[in-house]
């Protein structure tokens, strides 16, 4: 949704670095710069109303006296000045007070709520206490930081206590009465962030005192690795010791707003709560990714709430990265932003309430029209109601058809308003407007590619889906930016010749990516390891050029379902992978190595494919503690050695495929024993003795496959020869034949013939079959009549020598 053009305070010469607002004087707004200067706004106003000229060093922090705003304090270099505005407005320049305790340059000062003390924070690390009142230094805060201090803030219901936070990654908690430290949270182990920026403490925002009861005693923190977090002081000092409680029981000790939730994607650098309208109802964060994000404090805070989409109130789109920022209590411009330039912006942070494009109709809840109507009915109908001693009694109202009409129109068209479907947000049906000529993306007439939540007041997509792109297709990093915001899937299909997009949104959940991207050679490691919020990665038929599987996975610690296969994936198995993994398909890329003992600490997993690869070693035996797992398979590698004796152990293992490796030993006879087993195949190893598996086991597996195995045989007074199982039977030792016996082979190829009966073919076979056998039995009559004829001869001669 566009924002209107902000309000330019022009007035430094060089870039703004800080900024506040005045708390008493609504509209009131003081800057500083590197130019030296503080420059006084009044919103009502068109133009600076004067100018401080501090000195000739940057002025790097700001703050009112508490309770006494005619009071200004400034620092700049390792000096903090204090001006009087009275003095000011009768031209004087001169300070009222200059405190130099700090070594080294000071990066912000501010004032506590009985306005006794100063703290300011300097980049050796230290942190300066002043006695404002005695004008001397109370106390000197060190060896909490071992880098730049780089913000501080009282905590206002601990009045002896400070809060700091450093480039060393720490936020640190300090009793300033006794000069040290109650509590070190450091930053730096957590992983949670973006990899590539540390966890830096750049601003600390505390809520006043008139504020804690709607958010508790909490402080807002704007870290280097994009990531504002919010933290429960009290719980946190409760873990050192005993501490007041808190107020509420529901609040969570710390809450997380990273991109996952719509934050930045760039070091944050300042944080406040708001002034305008519900006062500390909501966190401002900006920061380096040039963006405002507006956060609902309430919601983060509430442990019942489960949509992280709800968190983020409202994200403001700027072309520079953010210095600082405050917020006023007018009721416009109540947003002001220091950016790297030199004009200071002043925004409406509710102006997309009054866009033209919303409907307010849909703002509205049903029960709140019907009594809006109620109302309308009874303000036009003269002397329709009638009230007399406290006592209701109705007038028949006068003839008013036109009237009626007009009101049972428009009661119409707003039960239709309310019911139809949200419109789409303005900026992402912009955005959207090359994809689709349709006026709604979402509606169930238009693409299907396109899917979108039902949120009010406006829809927003949650998902995109590209199948056989044209060629004329491509995804701009502008469309893609608007959808940032909503976008949880994003999936390619058969699109070889489209690029892919340059900067996809970390926010998704779900990548998919079929046959695509050829043209430009795939997609590489590092392009996907930005997807650190993925639970669904897809990747077949596109090439991914990486070291290895690390480089993919490293920082996706959510992944649940990973598909990377025919995409010509070199390196090794990772030493180690996230838990959360239920589904690996790697089959059918360049992996080598053993299979690491990684792969066993999967116990979530159901669905394991290593298949097409040049894995080696052995298996590992402790294969068998993945108890979950129904699909196994490790065909064609160069694993060797047995089968694992763990394997009964997967007792819910469907399918079992341990073809084409080089796997040696008997086969095992626990086979027999799995009876989830469904598809097993051990084809093409060097498995060797008798097959343990009796006819009923093999009959009931759906697939089964020993074929290739030359030193294996069955027994064939267990096994019949019918099952066809492509290994020998064996002899009385218990070894292979060399072949079958002849007439095994003749009732076999018999039994061919049998089977089809019904084909042509089996009939000339017969018909060939019957005439060879009447040939065969000629000949045989014809010998058989000429030995008769011979012995009849010989019986003829001897008869005729005994009548001589």
């Amino acid at each position: 949704m566009a924002m209107a053009e902000p309000r330019k305070l022009r007035g430094h010469k060089a870039t703004a670095t800080c900024c506040i607002a005045s708390r008493d004087r609504p509209g009131l707004v003081v800057t500083s710069g590197e130019d030296g200067c503080v420059c006084w706004f009044d919103l009502r106003c068109k133009d600076v109303q004067f100018t401080i000229d501090v000195g000739t060093e940057p002025v790097s922090s700001l703050c009112f006296k508490t309770g006494n705003e005619d009071i200004l304090y400034a620092s700049h270099g390792n000096e903090i000045k204090s001006f009087d505005v009275h003095m000011l407005s009768a031209g004087s320049w001169k300070p009222l007070e200059s405190y130099s305790y700090n070594k080294d340059e000071v990066n912000q000062v501010v004032c506590n709520g009985r306005s006794s003390f100063l703290a300011s924070a300097d980049d050796s690390g230290d942190v300066k206490i002043i006695d404002v009142g005695q004008k001397c230094l109370y106390k000197t805060l060190r060896a909490g930081h071992t880098s730049i201090c780089s913000s501080v803030q009282f905590i206002p219901w601990r009045p002896w206590e400070v809060i700091t936070g450093g480039l060393d990654a720490k936020l640190v908690l300090w009793d300033f009465s006794k000069g040290r430290s109650q509590k070190i949270i450091d930053f730096s182990s957590d992983n949670s962030g973006q990899c590539l920026n540390p966890a830096f403490v750049h601003s600390i925002a505390v809520p006043e005192m008139d504020m804690v009861d709607k958010l508790d005693k909490i402080c807002a923190v704007a870290r280097g690795d994009g990531i504002v977090d919010l933290i429960n002081i009290e719980s946190e000092l409760s873990r050192k010791g005993a501490s007041k409680g808190s107020s509420r029981n529901n609040v969570a000790k710390r809450v997380c707003l990273d991109y996952s939730v719509g934050g930045h994607k760039a070091a944050v650098s300042c944080v406040a709560f708001s002034q305008f309208q519900e006062k500390g109802r909501f966190l401002i964060s900006g920061g380096n990714d040039k963006s405002v994000k507006i956060w609902d404090c309430v919601r983060c805070l509430d442990s019942d709430n489960n949509d992280n989409r709800d968190l983020l109130h409202l994200n403001i789109d700027l072309s520079k990265k953010v210095n600082w920022l405050c917020t006023n209590q007018s009721d416009s411009e109540n947003l002001v932003v220091c950016d790297t330039t030199r004009v200071v912006k002043a925004l409406w942070a509710y102006e997309w309430l009054l866009d033209p494009q919303v409907s307010y109709l849909l703002l509205l809840k049903t029960g709140e029209i019907f009594t809006l109507l109620c109302l309308l009915y009874i303000s036009m109908s003269q002397d329709l109601f009638k009230c007399t001693n406290l006592s209701l009694t109705m007038k028949p109202p006068q003839s008013q058809p036109l009237f009626h009409l007009f009101l049972l129109l428009l009661l119409l068209l707003l039960i239709a308003t309310v019911s139809s479907s949200s419109p789409l947000d303005p900026k992402q049906l912009k955005a959207l407007k090359i994809l689709t000529t349709t006026k709604d993306p979402c509606s169930n007439h238009s693409s299907t590619t396109i899917t979108c939540d039902d949120a009010s007041p406006f829809r927003r997509v949650t998902s995109l889906s590209f199948a056989n792109c044209s060629s004329s297709l491509s995804l701009p990093s502008k469309t893609l930016k608007p959808l940032s915001t909503s976008l949880l899937s994003l999936s390619f299909l058969n699109c070889p010749s489209l690029s892919p997009p340059k900067h996809l949104p970390i926010s998704l959940r779900s990548f998919s990516a079929v046959s695509s991207f050829h043209r430009h050679h795939g997609l590489s490691g590092v392009y996907l390891a930005r997807l650190v919020n993925l639970t669904r990665l897809s990747i077949f038929s596109v090439p991914v050029s990486a070291s290895g599987l690390y480089v993919v996975l490293g920082n996706m610690r959510n992944i649940t379902s990973l598909t990377i296969s025919s995409a010509n994936l070199p390196g090794k198995i990772p030493k180690a992978f996230h838990s959360n993994l239920t589904y690996m398909d790697l089959s059918n890329n360049i992996l080598t190595g053993p299979l690491r003992p990684s792969i066993t600490l999967l116990t979530g997993i159901k669905s394991l494919n290593l298949s097409r690869n040049s894995l080696s070693g052995e298996i590992p035996n402790k294969i068998g503690d993945l108890t979950l797992l129904k699909n196994l398979s490790l065909a064609s590698n160069r694993f060797s050695g047995p089968v694992p004796s763990s394997v009964p152990s997967l007792s819910q293992l469907t399918h079992l495929d341990l073809s084409g490796n080089r796997l040696n030993g008997v086969v095992p006879s626990f086979f027999s024993g799995m009876k989830s087993l469904r598809h097993l195949n051990l084809a093409d190893n060097s498995f060797h003795g008798v097959l343990p598996f009796n006819e009923t086991f093999i009959k009931n597996l759906e697939f089964f496959q020993v074929r290739g195995n030359s030193g294996l045989c069955y027994n064939n007074t267990v096994l019949s020869w019918k099952l066809n199982l492509g290994i020998a039977p064996c002899d009385k030792y218990g070894l292979p034949l060399s072949s079958p016996p002849q007439k095994q082979k003749q009732k076999e190829e018999e039994d061919d013939y049998d089977d089809n009966d019904g084909d042509g073919d089996g009939d000339k076979k017969e018909e060939k079959h019957g005439s060879t056998n009447k040939v065969v039995l000629g000949v045989a009559i014809a010998l058989s009549s000429l030995v008769f004829f011979i012995v009849f001869l010989i019986l003829l001669a001897k008869w005729s020598l005994l009548s001589k």
